[in-house]
């Protein structure tokens, strides 16, 4: 057994005893099935402790069967219900591209974004591009002001949030979690749990603690459906957990009255849509190498999230500890960037630099990930400084694969235009949460013509300079 084998081991270990803490705190139906596993571990010791009669190995032979039937013929923590294979059937999750609501199919690429979001300019700049079957949803002003802010205020609310609406959910996480090629933890994550137009505003945005299950049951499980493999061994559809979507329906639109069932319905993003999602941040930076071009790295089948895509740097979410490790800035911006270059210091191999990476890491914009119920993601910039990411950085082998570079020299911030079409010309399967940092990018390329406004100009010389100039 080699050292990834003995990593994954331990995760598969650290995943499950998780998942057992989750169902023990929130399932009353499991809580009760482990309490009477335990008192018949208690019963089985004290009956080998106590043996002196036929009865006794009655008894014992009593209490392993209680043991075998509670943890049946896998030998599994999960219920028997929340098991990939039971009751002769497979169940396995499966991403969509549609959600049901109010008893009609909806594509994920139609959804609007939340009232007051949209009145601040947020919109999906990709729409019909096909550069992501995937869509985000993205405003400029937010983008500028995340650049152009004296400090991105925030406030943390406390408390424990109970996400679980149904069963399907634990069924789902169960099914997430005890799949042994993702090895997956209940790490402690930070959420955004406000809507951003408070940036625009000059205000302070909330965030809190979340959990990494939080998301999986909340954005993740909302935008799949459970299939099984039935007796006849033909695939069907159990359950739609995307029925669970936060959105509602769109009553400014001309079609809402409508009672034509041909006819698409509208849907928006719930005003607090944040309540019913735990949306922990997601950070993505992309990498310039000391050759001045765009960093390609290739995700591995078992990322949990773009599994076999390619991501075009550092990408993740942010770890509570960003917080706790930057001692709680009063820019949040501070924390952001510590993530991401957590992120890109791990996933290149070049810990041993992470503060000139910090130090060389800027966030330049924001985006919601519509699939994946609206999820917060900051996008922002590595450049190499000092760093030789690509003649000396090392692959992991785990979440990355391969690495090359983009064969495009960026030579200005006009660049990225060409770096932009080179993926779209050579039909180049990359993340969204990159595609959207480089989109950013090329939206600054546009702020140094002459129409654009003093603040734009000021973030297209700030980043040239950041860039560019030692």
């Amino acid at each position: 057994m080699n050292a990834t084998d003995i990593r994954d081991f331990l995760r598969n270990i650290k995943g499950r005893y998780d998942l057992f803490a989750l169902l023990f705190k929130w399932d009353k139906p499991y809580r009760k099935e482990i309490i009477i596993t335990m008192l018949a571990f208690i019963l089985i010791t004290y009956s080998l402790i106590d043996m002196d009669s036929g009865y006794d190995y009655i008894a014992l032979a009593i209490e392993v069967g209680i043991i075998m039937l509670q943890f049946g013929s896998e030998m599994s923590i999960l219920p028997q219900s929340h098991r990939p294979t039971h009751g002769g059937s497979k169940y396995v999750p499966e991403i969509c591209t549609y959600i049901w609501h109010n008893k009609r199919s909806v594509p994920i690429s139609n959804i609007l974004p939340a009232l007051k979001e949209e009145k601040i300019g947020f919109t999906n700049p990709i729409k019909g591009r096909n550069l992501s079957i995937e869509s985000p949803l993205v405003s400029n002003q937010v983008d500028d002001k995340v650049c152009l802010v004296n400090k991105l205020r925030y406030k943390e609310e406390y408390g424990i949030i109970n996400y679980i609406r149904s069963n399907l959910q634990i069924l789902y996480i169960a099914l997430r979690v005890g799949n042994k090629a993702t090895h997956t933890v209940n790490g402690e994550k930070l959420a955004l749990s406000s809507l951003v137009d408070a940036i625009v505003k000059d205000k302070a945005v909330t965030v809190r603690k979340s959990y990494y299950f939080d998301a999986l049951m909340t954005a993740e499980a909302f935008r799949s459906r459970l299939l099984r493999t039935n007796l006849r061994g033909q695939e069907e559809i159990y359950a739609d957990l995307s029925s669970y979507f936060p959105v509602v329906q769109d009553l400014t639109s001309s079609f809402a009255g409508s009672q034509n069932k041909n006819t698409d319905i509208k849907v928006r993003f719930a005003q607090k849509f944040y309540e019913q999602v735990s949306g922990h941040i997601g950070i993505t930076s992309l990498v310039m190498t000391e050759n001045n071009r765009i960093a390609m790295m290739y995700q591995g089948e078992k990322k949990a999230i773009d599994a076999k895509k390619v991501s075009l740097g550092g990408s993740g979410s942010m770890d509570y500890d960003d917080m706790i490790d930057t001692n709680r800035p009063k820019d949040l911006r501070e924390a952001v960037a510590y993530g991401m270059a957590r992120e890109v210091s791990e996933e290149t191999n070049m810990k041993r630099f992470f503060n000139v990476i910090k130090d060389n890491t800027r966030v330049i914009g924001f985006f919601r990930w519509v699939d994946r119920c609206g999820k917060p993601e900051f996008v922002g910039i590595t450049k190499s400084g000092s760093i030789n990411f690509f003649k000396d950085g090392n692959i992991d082998g785990d979440e990355i694969t391969k690495f090359e570079e983009m064969p495009v020299e960026i030579k200005t911030i006009k660049s990225f235009k060409k770096a932009l079409k080179y993926v779209e010309d050579n039909n180049i399967r990359i993340s969204l949460s990159s595609l959207m940092a480089l989109h950013r990018l090329t939206v600054i390329a546009d702020y140094n013509k002459k129409d654009a406004t003093s603040e734009q100009k000021q973030i297209y010389k700030e980043l040239s300079d950041f860039l560019f100039k030692s």
